[in-house]
């Protein structure tokens, strides 16, 4: 895509086209590359640079606290990870000011919330691969973050913002300068500080977010029809397709607690009663039943509470200075660092007794209904399946201190040679506390409670013969999980019964560049350019967990751990939600590229410009050895309207430290156990494997740019691209796992990754594990077209961001089906949409400092579903969406300042987000949250000022 030629619009400058390391404007290079103003981004979207880049079509599935669902804490949900082409956030490369910027996640991501806002000067993206020219990590392009390095003077803004129903409530201030100083003003100084607050929104208050709804299948007790597999009637299945029901719930607990086994044999008279707030007794309500397993439309199963996080209160917070000198016309030395906190809080899932971990309630238990405890027998005890119960749920802080310092020296010898050499260091470190969750090992011994020698209800551990049992428990305090009551009445032991798991990572990064560009020689066509250097890196990654579930994985450790309690499921790790595994490991990368562009032909018939680029990169990792990156492209100039060109690469994403080295994290996700036929919550594990290797992927480029001289102003621009990969890093998903060991007969290797209490019992453990197995391939076309004349005695401008995804397919391991997921989209755990058609439309108008920015933003229609077994959604639908965002401002200059105010409107005409339930009561809220805006109309007015 063109680059902005205007250089009064972009501040000045060459612009350095990040698809390559020759410098080249938009309209020449080879790679489609996007130049988007920080202007005209600040007036879309005044949250702050990243958010506007997410309403371009370019980019796709990126998430952040307000697209990205807060139910689990296993990894960092702080930052706002940009997602280009919805290839994922670890294959976009992130640069600031051509220098890759050091993870700030310990998965390996970059959150582009640490960028100096009021310090940028233009963003590019390139949306083609770019491996060849900047390294591992740029399969689906490169986003460079570009800073205005001649800023002089002092420039600042301080806005707030609230949305119509008076929640998100948010404001942002910061300053930032640039000054001279120095004989002969040789040196440069830049120094910025922002910092934003989001106060965030609960579920319960959005309309959408309290219905319950769920998607659950449509025909009860199915029969398939005859000659046809049973599957045909899994939820989503043929003959089961799944459809829309109010007050989705679980029927395999209740909110005070539900009877669902006994393990005294024979007829047990409370069998499927549930237990009153006060602690009654009265039958099971299950509603009205649905296709899938557990799941009903009402009654008195458990719904998720709504009273949870959708879009987490978020504090952030950046520094950033530069120094530079000119020690002489060919000389330069510069120092620049920056430093961010990010600190997030959110209510998470309540603490709950479900699924395979079922409270066991003994008899004699002092809580329990006389009735109850009559009808035991001795040593006996009755399972209980109970979600929320009255208690506080889980809160979680997450806070992520980064800090990145690059010194360097740049020049130039010749007429047309530059140099740099570089040095950064980038260290970021995380901090996870999710308190008042359940910890097993308490919660089971305050469960357990009997009454003393003196009547005293006890918990039965301080009862124990051995007196190391007795000591470690000393402090229990007994827990009826009987009704809200229960635990109202028990406050002590809900304390005690639940702590707090914490992780703290680690990741660092200290990379070398040295880099030399320029003309070897002259050919009848032009100069022959090239660009060769090389560069180090070195990661190192450190978490530390007290909730380590390698800890946990043989019998040994559990009994030891778990000793002197009754009725412990196998499936009990330390905490109730988040059990996160340490992690340690580093890597090593050395690399070398080279790059030339050769012009072949200029000035003759047909053949106004014609040149050829190539670039090589060989890269070496100490973890899987060598890999080969490479790009061929090209631009044909027919006549000085047209532009056209294209580009093949090779292209690589090393796996991150995280993928490598990451210890056991535990989960717990509802799955459809096709041996059991039935469906409910099963813990999950997953680790890293130090045997991944880079992937490979193939990316294709072919188009143009028009900018007809008929029409002053006016530049269009269309590019095709294809990305293919291979030996794409994947993890089957637990359903996948059971569903592939069913239909072997029990012989595919995923068989291994179950464990079952019995070979027909629903599955107590399934374990997780990334490999090089997967494939993808996505292809479209972007459009991007911009005209800027005069109107009114004003200035217009109008620029257009239109895109294609023509295919998304993948294939999650060799032999699988391949899966064409373009134009669908599924509200699941991470809900993905995935339309055919995405478009922004900006159109400014300014005169005399009024200035008005309109902003339309289109999202395609849908399918629901996928193509996949299971993904059945009877023909529900998408329709497109529209949103449309205002912004009005007036400028007041007097000599060299100017003070702007300004009032934005974002969603204007409080458009709701489309209704796309889950498959998942209450899991989230049930629309495309990475896709749609969920807030609804909102305001920020704010002062901009600059002298």
């Amino acid at each position: 895509m063109p680059a902005e030629t205007d250089e009064t619009a972009l501040g000045g400058g060459d612009i350095v086209v990040t698809g390559s390391r020759i410098v080249r404007d938009g309209y020449t290079a080879p790679t489609p590359v996007t130049v988007a103003r920080m202007d005209d981004l600040m007036r879309s979207t005044p949250s702050s640079a990243p958010d506007a880049l997410n309403r371009l079509p370019q980019f796709s599935q990126s998430s952040s606290p307000s697209r990205s669902t807060q139910n689990f804490a296993n990894t960092a949900s702080i930052g706002n990870i940009l997602n280009l082409r919805g290839l994922g956030g670890n294959r976009t490369l992130i640069l600031l000011d051509g220098v890759r910027t050091p993870p700030t996640t310990f998965t390996g991501a970059v959150d582009v919330n640490i960028m100096p806002n009021l310090l940028l000067e233009r963003v590019d993206i390139v949306t083609g691969g770019a491996s060849a020219a900047y390294g591992s990590d740029a399969v689906a392009g490169v986003v460079n973050f570009v800073l205005n390095r001649k800023f002089e003077g002092i420039t600042g803004l301080a806005q707030t913002g609230i949305s119509q129903r008076g929640d998100n409530a948010n404001y942002r201030i910061g300053a930032a300068g640039g000054f001279r100083f120095g004989p002969e003003k040789a040196g440069h100084i830049l120094l910025s500080a922002e910092h934003s607050n989001n106060d965030g929104m609960l579920r319960n208050e959005r309309e959408i977010g309290r219905g319950g709804h769920i998607f659950a299948g449509s025909t009860r007790n199915c029969v398939p029809p005859t000659g046809q597999p049973a599957s045909v009637c899994n939820p989503g299945g043929s003959a089961n397709p799944y459809k829309v029901y109010p007050d989705g719930r679980l029927t395999v607990a209740a909110d005070d607690g539900l009877i669902l086994g006994y393990s005294g044999g024979g007829d047990f008279a409370y069998l499927n009663h549930r237990f009153t707030r006060e602690g009654g007794l009265v039958p099971f309500n299950p509603g009205t039943p649905t296709g899938s397993p557990i799941f009903s439309s009402g009654g008195d199963g458990y719904a998720i509470p709504n009273d949870v996080t959708t879009i987490a209160p978020l504090k952030t917070t950046q520094l950033f200075g530069r120094v530079s000198y000119d020690f002489s016309p060919s000389i330069t030395a510069y120092a620049q660092g920056n430093w961010s906190r990010s600190e997030l809080n959110y209510t998470s899932l309540a603490n709950s007794w479900t699924g395979t971990t079922n409270a066991p309630l003994y008899k004699d238990n002092p809580f329990l209904p006389s009735a109850v405890n009559d009808a035991m027998a001795d040593g006996s005890f009755i399972t209980v399946g109970m979600y929320n119960g009255g208690g506080a749920k889980p809160h979680t802080e997450e806070r992520t201190d980064f800090w990145m310092a690059t010194g360097g020296l740049e020049g130039s010898f010749g007429s047309d040679w530059k140099w740099n050499v570089a040095y950064t260091h980038g260290d970021s470190r995380h901090r996870m506390d999710q308190s008042g969750v359940y910890d097993w090992q308490k919660a089971y011994a305050a469960i357990d409670a009997v009454r003393d020698g003196s009547g005293q209800i006890v918990c039965r551990p301080t009862l124990d013969p051995d007196p190391a049992i007795r000591a470690r428990f000393a402090d229990c305090r007994p827990l009826n999980i009987i009704g809200q009551n229960g635990i109202l009445e028990t406050p002590d032991g809900y304390a005690y019964a639940t702590g707090t798991s914490s992780y703290r990572a680690n990741i660092r990064q200290d990379s070398a560049i040295a880099s030399l560009q320029g003309s070897l020689f002259e050919l009848p066509a032009g100069p022959v350019d090239i660009a060769v250097g090389g560069e180090w890196r070195r990661q190192k990654l450190s978490l530390t967990s007290n909730a380590n579930p390698a800890l946990l994985d043989t019998e040994a450790e559990r009994n030891a751990w778990f000793a002197g309690l009754r009725g412990v499921s196998s499936s009990a790790l330390f905490f109730w939600l988040t059990n996160v595994g340490e992690a340690e490991g580093s890597v090593n990368v050395k690399e070398a590229f080279a790059e030339v562009n050769v012009p072949v032909l200029k000035d003759v018939p047909f053949f106004q410009s014609l040149e050829l680029n190539a670039a090589g990169r060989i890269t070496d990792y100490s973890t899987s050895g060598t890999v080969k990156t490479w790009k061929l492209g090209g631009t044909w100039r027919p006549v000085s309207d047209l532009l056209l060109r294209g580009t093949v690469s090779r292209d690589i994403r090393a796996p991150t430290l995280f993928d490598l080295f990451a210890g056991d994290q535990s989960s717990i996700g509802l799955v459809y156990d096709p041996v059991t036929d039935t469906q409910g919550n099963v813990n999950q594990v997953q680790g890293g494997n130090p045997l991944l290797k880079p992937e490979v992927a193939k990316t294709w480029t072919v188009g143009g740019a028009f900018t007809p001289s008929f029409a002053p102003g006016l530049s269009l621009s269309v590019d095709y691209y294809r990305i293919k990969i291979d030996g794409a890093i994947g993890t089957l998903g637990a359903g996948q796992i059971v569903n592939n060991c069913q239909a072997s007969g029990g012989t595919a290797p995923e068989c291994a990754l179950i464990t079952r209490p019995s070979p027909t019992s629903f599955p107590s453990l399934i374990r997780l594990a990334p490999a090089n197995i997967a494939a993808l391939e996505t292809s479209g076309i972007d459009i991007d077209a911009s005209y800027r004349t005069e109107l009114g005695g004003g200035t217009l401008s109008t620029r257009l961001y239109l895109a294609w995804l023509e295919r998304y397919r993948t294939q999650q391991f060799s032999g699988a089906p391949v899966y064409e997921f373009s134009g669908y989209s599924s509200s699941g755990n991470q809900p993905i949409g995935r339309p055919k058609w995405r478009g922004t439309l900006n159109v400014g108008w300014e005169k005399s400092g009024f200035g008005l920015f309109w902003t339309q933003q289109y999202i395609g229609g849908s399918d629901i579903g996928s193509p996949e077994a299971f993904n059945d959604f009877n023909g529900a639908r998408i329709k497109s969406v529209w949103y449309t965002d205002l912004t009005l401002s007036k400028k007041i200059r007097h000599g060299e300042a100017e003070l702007e105010t300004f009032l934005t409107i974002n969603n204007l005409f409080d458009k709701d987000p489309p209704l796309v339930p889950g498959t998942i009561p209450g899991l989230n809220l049930p629309t495309i949250i990475s896709l749609y805006d969920t807030v609804g109309r909102s305001f920020t007015a704010g002062v901009r000022f600059r002298f």
